[in-house]
């Protein structure tokens, strides 16, 4: 007979695995990681990791997810909050999701050279749907409470709130290439304050509120993660 793990008893031991991961890539860096590591910390076989993931790179993955799953905990009642507008929750979700990151600066940091790999594209890309399917509802929910309170003029929620969802993933993308160059001096912080205040532009005019009174990124951030 196949022996069957309880759901409680199997989420306790991913979970474990992904924490001895996720410090690893933070002390270590993704790159010089490797699943035997993994193993070794945990003091279990080759196949008890396998079991749950099959590959350095759906350990990746899976540290991730995890960490959408977290941000996403982070503003889920920033959304629900009824004493909000429509622009002070939108406002209050993306500083809440930044907050959350730069609190993990040294996780992050670790993260940036695997997440911008081209050898982890298919995992960006998968991630990033994740992303979306938990994102674009709770975004037109926000987008329809300002329709209703005359606040955003947006006339499609569904359909702003995903083209939001693909203005945070190119603002990411391109903000966080401009990072890794400045690692290296060949980019600044001016930079990446242009690309974000191009971003902020373009969502106010999606969602038609007022200009200045949306930031992506805001400068204090953007002067944090610059340092």
């Amino acid at each position: 007979m196949v022996r069957t793990l309880n759901p409680t008893t199997r989420a306790i031991r991913r979970d474990a695995i992904l924490d001895v991961a996720q410090r690893l890539i933070q002390t270590r860096g993704y790159e010089r990681m490797s699943v035997q590591d993994v193993q070794d910390e945990l003091g279990v076989s080759r196949g008890a990791i396998y079991h749950y993931f099959d590959s350095k790179a759906a350990l990746l993955e899976a540290v991730v997810e995890r960490m959408t799953d977290a941000v996403m905990s982070a503003v889920e009642p920033i959304a629900d909050d009824p004493a909000l507008s429509a622009p002070a929750k939108l406002q209050a979700v993306f500083r809440a999701g930044g907050q959350w990151k730069s609190e993990r600066r040294e996780l992050m940091l670790a993260l940036v050279p695997a997440w911008f790999s081209s050898d982890n594209a298919l995992v960006r890309e998968r991630l990033w749907a994740i992303a979306n399917a938990r994102l674009v509802p709770l975004l037109a929910g926000i987008i329809r409470q300002g329709r209703t309170e005359g606040t955003i003029t947006a006339t499609y929620p569904d359909h702003a709130a995903s083209i939001l969802v693909g203005l945070l993933e190119g603002s990411g993308n391109l903000i966080g290439t401009i990072f890794v160059a400045s690692l290296d001096g060949h980019a600044s912080l001016e930079e990446a304050g242009c690309a974000a205040a191009a971003y902020n532009e373009a969502v106010e005019r999606i969602l038609g509120i007022s200009p200045g009174s949306f930031e992506i990124i805001d400068r204090p951030t953007l002067r944090f993660w610059f340092s």
